[in-house]
């Protein structure tokens, strides 16, 4: 992604999502942009959310912040993007998936200035159904981070060598090992000394400390962060990828970084 992704996450220094990260903190949620674009043909949005229980990421390609170009979205569960196409109609943004999925969104404002939500540049996420023949339901989408033009190749260019599909699995490695207790996995997919920053940072140095330190590290907060998490499409920033708004950042080698909520 380089230089051109904008975000709201944690690392200790993170970009805001073309705003300063403290400051959306602070109002609890982060505005796609609150001014206009440099480059007005091509932007790239990424949201983070969820059909009805279960995350969900989303990637729309939008042209001079009006007109849909090409987007996919994709299920925790699976491990593939669905094709999106679809229309923008002021704040209304209708997608269609094969097999007669559809979505009726509305993009939603943050009540601050330059946040009307009235178009992807002043919005913070889009709100409303999805629908497959009878069956309905609610969408939550908040916007997560911006690239500049058309989706990139090669996410992860800035973190690793391996390929973004390898680089996900590991992941995926670690979040699994993690929701489900297995304190040797998730030990294993970690890139020492892992930083854990709370009350206090610390520095756990061997996949030893990390099992001795286990409940006090991912604690019940972090681990409801963690279940609804989707590693797919991550932001990087520094040569790290995060999940779920910056709750974990992953170097080449895994897990560096937890920040406790």
């Amino acid at each position: 992604m380089g230089e051109t992704a904008r975000s709201a996450g944690r690392n200790g220094s993170g970009d805001g999502m073309r705003s300063e990260l403290l400051a959306l903190l602070a109002l609890g949620a982060a505005t796609f942009a609150p001014g206009a674009a440099a480059d007005p043909a091509l932007e790239t949005y990424h949201l983070a959310g969820a059909i009805g229980p279960y995350p969900i990421r989303v990637s729309l390609t939008i042209k001079d912040d009006k007109a849909f170009d090409v987007g996919h979205y994709f299920y925790a569960s699976r491990l593939q993007d669905i094709p999106l196409t679809g229309a923008i109609d002021g704040r209304s943004v209708t997608l269609q998936a094969p097999g007669g999925e559809t979505f009726r969104l509305t993009l939603q404002g943050n009540g601050g200035p330059g946040g009307e939500g009235a178009s992807f540049a002043t919005s913070v996420g889009l709100d409303g159904t999805w629908t497959k023949g009878a069956e309905q339901l609610p969408v939550k989408l908040s916007g997560d981070f911006v690239t500049d033009g058309p989706p990139s190749r090669h996410m992860y260019a800035d973190v690793t060598n391996a390929s973004d599909a390898a680089f996900e699995a590991l992941v995926r490695r670690f979040l699994k090992a993690v929701i489900a207790g297995d304190k040797p996995a998730a030990a294993a997919a970690v890139s020492y000394p892992l930083r854990v920053n709370g009350a206090r940072t610390r520095m756990i140095r061997t996949p030893a400390a990390l099992i001795a330190r286990w409940n006090a590290v991912f604690t019940p907060a972090l681990m409801a962060q963690l279940k609804t998490a989707a590693p797919h499409e991550m932001f990087v920033h520094n040569g790290q990828a995060m999940v779920s708004g910056g709750a974990v950042w992953f170097a080449a080698r895994g897990a560096s970084a937890i920040n406790e909520p």
